[in-house]
């Protein structure tokens, strides 16, 4: 079964696993896939190596059976989503060391919300959003493939205002390349802002389900204010309002970039758990 197939019929889509999530940082994140009747079991060997949580129906897995077969004791799992942690029995659940990885939890986000930026809450939001949209001679445009060029320019220029470039930007930078090179053939949607004639921001998302879009790639020159919070809201409201959701996938353990997730509001924070097998139960 392929792949993106086992994915959908996940009951909870975190970006992590996405078919791009893996392929557009295959060469900096490679991971190694088994498949095993109704699961796909991943083991990362990038910078953070080690098993990962199994893509597919949850519900279906005997996890007694699946760890007594796969796993030996000091055995450890990684970004395991809270939906298969919650799926472990009682007497399976006394058998691992279950701890929460915060630097990775998900921020899901409600799009209607994210459009009307109603409230006390979303007051800063909007003033910044007003602010942008008055003080500028601004254009959105949805991102199509003549466009990819001018984004690429842009990104460029991003980069280039950075202090000091990272590998992970550099990574970053490969995975936003391979996504205009398979635009076509996968989930994706999109959008240039420009202000003043000038391209000061973009995005890319990826839809995961029919309900949810992830942004993949945000950025925006901040020398523009408000840039990103008026590229946020004019994305749901001109591509995303046939969502019921956006994930804004995780901080990283980043303190500004929490901050920030944080500020938006999330509806619900998809959890994710370190799982180290301390025993396997016994065959029978």
């Amino acid at each position: 079964m392929p792949y993106s197939e086992l994915y959908g019929r996940t009951s909870v889509k975190y970006a992590e696993y996405s078919f791009f999530s893996l392929w557009g940082w295959g060469d900096t994140n490679p991971m190694e896939l088994a498949w095993d009747g109704a699961l796909c079991w991943l083991r990362s060997h990038g910078s953070k190596p080690g098993f990962c949580s199994p893509v597919g129906d949850w519900d279906t897995a005997d996890w007694d059976t699946l760890l007594r077969e796969h796993f030996t004791p000091g055995d450890i799992l990684l970004d395991v989503p809270e939906a298969v942690v919650g799926r472990f029995s009682d007497s399976l659940a006394a058998r691992l060391e279950v701890t929460e990885d915060r630097d990775e939890w998900e921020y899901l986000h409600s799009v209607p919300e994210l459009i009307a930026l109603d409230g006390s809450h979303f007051a800063q939001k909007r003033a910044h959003v007003r602010s942008f949209q008055s003080s500028y001679d601004w254009e959105y445009i949805p991102l199509l493939p003549e466009d990819f060029p001018e984004l690429l320019d842009f990104q460029a220029r991003w980069l280039r205002h950075k202090e000091a470039s990272s590998p992970s930007l550099e990574d970053e930078d490969r995975a936003i390349r391979r996504a205009l090179e398979r635009w076509d053939e996968l989930p994706f949607l999109g959008a240039l802002l420009r202000a003043d004639g000038t391209t000061v921001g973009y995005t890319i998302a990826e839809e995961l389900d029919a309900k949810t879009l992830d942004i993949r790639f945000e950025k925006a020159l901040e020398d523009y204010a408000g840039s990103y919070q008026a590229l946020n809201r004019l994305f749901l409201q001109n591509q995303g309002s046939d969502y019921a959701w956006v994930n804004r996938e995780e901080d990283m353990g980043n303190p500004g970039l929490r901050e920030a997730k944080l500020s938006y509001h999330p509806v619900r924070l998809l959890k994710k758990y370190r799982v180290e097998i301390l025993s396997v139960p016994r065959g029978t």
